[in-house]
């Protein structure tokens, strides 16, 4: 017995935003929008915050991308997909960590949420939100 569609895209989708988490880790910008949409709407914790076209992106990535000692992680945790017949999104935490060049440390969790279309039998990413949450002062 084959798979339900659903259980299909899914396995897509988790394989797609693997490959795309597996592209970062190497920091291969030419790559690592392979799945996305052109006109792909992206917002990070990295100034400018919001990114219109993976254009955009792919130009500023050696602004922000830290220069690290070996791949460093990038790893997803706790990846949910819905999916319905042409739409689903994603979500999950990032782990990264990595060494600089002058061998400090450093180590985040962030959030990701992803918006899928399906187009032409493949899912694409359209909107893609990674954010960091903020501490607040106070007790």
């Amino acid at each position: 017995m084959s798979p339900a569609p659903n259980a299909l895209d899914e396995t897509e989708i988790r394989q797609l935003l693997e490959s795309w988490s597996s592209e970062t880790r190497k920091g291969d910008k030419n790559r690592v929008l392979k799945n996305h949409l052109p006109d792909v709407l992206i917002y990070d914790v990295l100034s400018p915050l919001k990114y219109e076209g993976a254009d955009a992106y792919r130009r500023s990535w050696d602004e922000w991308q830290p220069d690290t000692q070996g791949e460093g992680k990038f790893d997803l945790e706790d990846l949910s997909v819905t999916t319905g017949s042409d739409v689903a999104f994603a979500h999950c935490f990032i782990r990264c960590d990595g060494t600089l060049p002058d061998g400090r440390t450093f180590e985040d969790l962030v959030r990701a949420t992803f918006c899928l279309r399906k187009i032409d039998d493949h899912w694409k990413i359209a909107h893609q939100h990674i954010s960091k949450p903020v501490q607040l002062g106070g007790s």
